[in-house]
């Protein structure tokens, strides 16, 4: 199952659902693909700490717009501890505050950041995700709007749902396999 965990932007931390309604409509249509929720971004622990509990076969998925881009790299590191917890994707939009992003590790296995190239807001936004696996998409418009662009908002949607369709299939292939052991075994006991 894929899991969607969003943390939203802000300055003070309980801001973020006032400051952040462009990732919010984004999280009502990633809704179809299940598991989506949506925190502050200074709920770092307690996302963590959730993704730790999850099945190891669920796939995670953090989505982080501004102060909410930071957050998120700093739960990817958290979670590269011993054994490390896959972040199967990662997607920033325009993260803040440049200074202070931690570099990813092996485990997240692919990361996106919409980089903002003149974030035209107080210093905000304009970081770059560090570490492997990252595709940087060169932004160029508010800082404020980016959470808006519906450019970016499809991108981020069919990034999922290409994480879910793989997810289905090795699900559908799961229960085909498992459906020929159960012909054979019922093969080998007819022929007693």
């Amino acid at each position: 199952m894929v899991k969607v965990f969003i943390l939203l932007g802000g300055l003070i931390g309980l801001d973020g659902y006032a400051v952040s309604p462009g990732i919010l409509m984004l999280a009502h249509r990633l809704d179809a693909f299940g598991g989506v929720t949506t925190h502050n971004w200074t709920a770092q622990r307690e996302v963590t700490h959730r993704i730790a509990q999850l099945d190891p076969n669920d796939k995670v998925v953090l989505i982080g717009y501004s102060g909410g881009g930071f957050a998120i790299t700093q739960i990817a590191d958290e979670l590269n501890g011993n054994p490390p917890r896959k972040i199967d994707l990662l997607i920033a939009y325009d993260p803040s505050p440049t200074w202070s992003m931690a570099s990813l590790g092996k485990n997240v296995a692919k990361a996106i950041c919409y980089c903002n190239t003149s974030p035209l807001m107080l210093g905000l936004g304009g970081a770059q995700l560090r570490g492997q696996s990252v595709e940087t998409v060169p932004i160029s418009e508010q800082h404020l709007a980016v959470q808006f662009d519906e450019s970016l908002h499809k991108r981020t949607i069919a990034e999922i749902e290409k994480l879910a369709k793989n997810e289905a299939g090795k699900s559908e292939a799961g229960k085909s396999e498992a459906g020929k052991s159960e012909v054979g075994k019922n093969e080998r006991g007819n022929k007693r």
